[in-house]
C-alpha cells in the first residue's frame, strides 16, 4: 500500500480495545496517546482501573492491574527486541511521571505479525518463559512487569472481533459480522474512526457487503451516514440534479424548493451554468 492510501490504525486500535472491553467500562477509563513529557513520547493507550480491584475477567483484560499499556502495531510492522526495550522504558518512565508503583503496571503488546525473532531472543537470551494461553494470547514470564503478547489475527472471534478484525485483508462476512456487532455495543450517533479505517482497508469487502441482506445493508447505510461518509456523494447528486433542472428552464427558487439545497449553492450552480458557452 503506498503513502497516499495508508491507513492510520491507532486510532482505530484505541476504538476498538474500548469496544473490546465495553462490558466493563463502569470499572476502566481509557487514557489515549497518555504523553509521558512535553517531548512528543507518547504511549498508545493506558487503561486504567477506576477501582484496583475490580475484578476483568475478559481474555484480554486478566493480566491487568492498576494500569496497564498498551502499545500496538498495525498489520505491515514487525515488533523488535528495541521495540520491546522502549515499551518496557514506558512503563518506568509512567511510574516515575504518575509516582505508580512498579508492581500496579502491566503492559500488553497488540500485534499483527507475531514477533518470532523478539521471542526466541527473550527465550534464549533472557531466560524468559512464553506462557502460550492459545487464541493469540501469549504471557511473557520473568520480567519485573507482567507483559503479554495480543497475535491480533489469531484472538478469538468470540471474545475479541473488534481486534482481530483490525486489518485490511477482511472478508465480507468478517466485515458485514464486526458491522452488525458494533451495533449491538454503540449507538450510530457520533463518528466513528474505527468503522472510518475498517471500511476505508476493506473497500472490496465492503462492496459485496452492500449486495447482502437489506437488514445488513441498512446497518451499514446508517453507519455510513452517521460518520459523514455519504453526505460529500449525495451532495453531489442533489447538485447534478439541480443542474438538470436549471438546463430544463427551471427557476432558482423552484430548484431551491426541489433540492434542498442552500440558496448560495444554487445561485453558485446558476452561475457556473451561465459561464459555460452554449454547444453549435
Amino acid at each position: 500500500m503506498d503513502k497516499q492510501n495508508k491507513i492510520y490504525w491507532h486510532e482505530a486500535f484505541q476504538e476498538g480495545l474500548q469496544l473490546e472491553l465495553h462490558e466493563y467500562k463502569d470499572s476502566l477509563t481509557f487514557d489515549n496517546d497518555h504523553r509521558l513529557s512535553e517531548e512528543a513520547l507518547r504511549m498508545d493507550a493506558v487503561v486504567i482501573k477506576k477501582d484496583k480491584n475490580a475484578q476483568i475477567d475478559k481474555n484480554i483484560g486478566r493480566i491487568f492491574k492498576s494500569r496497564n499499556i498498551f502499545e500496538y502495531k498495525s498489520e505491515t510492522i514487525t515488533f523488535t527486541r528495541w521495540d520491546y526495550n522502549k515499551v518496557l522504558g514506558y512503563a518506568f518512565l509512567y511510574s516515575s511521571f504518575t509516582e505508580t508503583p512498579i508492581t500496579d503496571i502491566t503492559i500488553s503488546i497488540a500485534l499483527t505479525i507475531f514477533p518470532q525473532k523478539l521471542v526466541q531472543y527473550l527465550e534464549k537470551e533472557r531466560g524468559f518463559k512464553i506462557q502460550d494461553l492459545g487464541n493469540g494470547i501469549y504471557y511473557i514470564k520473568g520480567d519485573i512487569i507482567p507483559i503479554q503478547i495480543l497475535e491480533s489475527k489469531n484472538l478469538s472471534p468470540k471474545e475479541n472481533l473488534f481486534l482481530r478484525n483490525l486489518r485490511s485483508d477482511l472478508s465480507a462476512e468478517d466485515l458485514a459480522e464486526t458491522l452488525e456487532l458494533y451495533k449491538e455495543q454503540r449507538p450510530l450517533d457520533k463518528k466513528s474512526v474505527y468503522l472510518d479505517r475498517l471500511i476505508r482497508a476493506n473497500i472490496s469487502s465492503f462492496r459485496e457487503v452492500m449486495k447482502m441482506t437489506d437488514e445488513t445493508i441498512a446497518i451499514i447505510m446508517e453507519t455510513l451516514e452517521e460518520n459523514g461518509l455519504l453526505a460529500k456523494r449525495e451532495v453531489e447528486k442533489v447538485k447534478k440534479i439541480a443542474k438538470k433542472m436549471f438546463l430544463l428552464g427551471d427557476s432558482i427558487e423552484k430548484v431551491t424548493e426541489a433540492t434542498e439545497l442552500p440558496i448560495d449553492t444554487v445561485i453558485s450552480i446558476s452561475k457556473e451554468l451561465k459561464e459555460i458557452p452554449a454547444t453549435v
